[in-house]
């Protein structure tokens, strides 16, 4: 069986050079690059992204967990990769021998990872996450100074290699304030440690993709633009969509009027109405929240999916291509076909989600194509 018999997504990884030289463009030449590979490289597959940034000369990668850093390691990956989640401290040693970098955000995590490398002689590289308004991971740097990190900063074992925190709105229009506001006690808070502790961190991060974007005071000496990498920014940018997504007719039949197509009996044909069937569904990452609301591509038409979607299949109303449908056509779920395109974000708006979600949910069934310049 060929990998596009059924359903594929196809990866262009031309076009993440392209993305990552624009966002390089936009930064000074001494900024370093973190590219965050997470989530299988946000559904595009973290080994080829991996490898394919490491060629362009990336400074650094992020994962969310060990077993992804691992994985990576394994497939021969050498640049510096920092775990934005949380290890277990009973894998600390781990860390240390693959030369992985932790992200440390409690004065209890940072304390039990220190422990558990006790009498070792080993020290583990990590990076401290300051909390100045996500709200989530980190220790807090927005209403005092953040006692709990200088104390972390002491520990034996542990070498602080950088400093970051996470913007929460940079990606949307109104949250420049915010993000400034973030910024500013990050600066403060930062400032503050490297009194008190004498040392200057060596590495300062907190940029996504709407800073690095839209806001260059954010920048720092690294980014970390993640979704706009992949060429889906938050704002207007010259990128492009790394991924595409496809898939091939399987059926194609008439029917009369009255019929039913689907689960649920949500969808009713009319008089002449042709309809096609598509072995795409919910199983390969294609939300079910989209059924009866989004378009896919044939011909270089759009045609209009109907009837809920199914675990494995999606049915599409073909009736107004004119161009003759045969089995195994091809259709394309977002992407380009011909002058038509249907972007990751349109789904994304119907279904009442981002685009992150959609490219993630792309599943593991659906074999990645990986193309360079066609």
């Amino acid at each position: 069986m060929h990998q596009t018999d059924r359903t594929w997504a196809e990866i262009h990884l031309d076009r993440l050079a392209h993305n990552y030289n624009e966002l390089r463009r936009r930064t000074a030449p001494d900024c370093k690059f973190l590219a965050p590979v997470k989530a299988n490289g946000y559904g595009h597959g973290a080994l080829a992204v991996s490898r394919r940034l490491q060629d362009l000369g990336c400074d650094y990668l992020a994962v969310a967990a060990l077993p992804e850093a691992l994985e990576l390691r394994a497939a021969g990956i050498t640049l510096s990769i920092l775990i934005f989640g949380y290890t277990d401290p009973k894998d600390a040693s781990i860390l240390v021998e693959h030369h992985l970098t932790q992200a440390i955000f409690s004065l209890e995590q940072a304390s039990a990872l220190s422990h558990a490398l006790a009498g070792t002689g080993r020290t583990l590289a990590v990076h401290l996450e300051l909390d100045t308004g996500m709200g989530r991971l980190g220790f807090p740097a927005y209403v005092d100074p953040p006692e709990d990190a200088r104390t972390a900063v002491a520990l034996p074992h542990l070498d602080i290699q950088g400093i970051f925190t996470h913007f929460s709105v940079a990606d949307m229009e109104e949250g420049a304030d915010y993000t400034n506001e973030q910024l500013e006690y990050f600066s403060r808070a930062v400032h503050w440690l490297e009194v008190e502790i004498g040392t200057q961190f060596p590495l300062r991060h907190a940029t996504n993709s709407g800073g690095a974007l839209r806001l260059p005071d954010s920048h720092l000496n690294m980014i970390r633009p993640g979704i706009a990498l992949y060429g889906l920014p938050p704002f207007a940018a010259n990128l492009r969509p790394v991924m595409e997504l496809k898939t091939r007719i399987i059926q194609v039949r008439p029917f009369a009027d009255g019929e039913l197509i689907s689960y649920g009996r949500t969808y009713q044909t009319r008089t002449g109405q042709t309809i096609a069937v598509v072995p795409i569904g919910y199983a390969d990452g294609l939300h079910r929240a989209l059924s009866g609301k989004m378009d896919m591509l044939l011909h270089g038409h759009r045609t209009p999916q109907v009837g809920r979607i199914c675990m494995d299949l999606s049915m599409l109303d073909v009736t107004g291509v004119p161009e003759k449908i045969s089995i195994g056509d091809m259709v394309t779920v977002f992407g380009t076909d011909g002058e038509k395109t249907i972007s990751v974000a349109e789904q994304a708006a119907l279904a009442g989600t981002i685009s992150y979600e959609l490219l993630c949910a792309v599943s593991q069934r659906v074999p990645r194509m990986y193309l360079n310049g066609g």
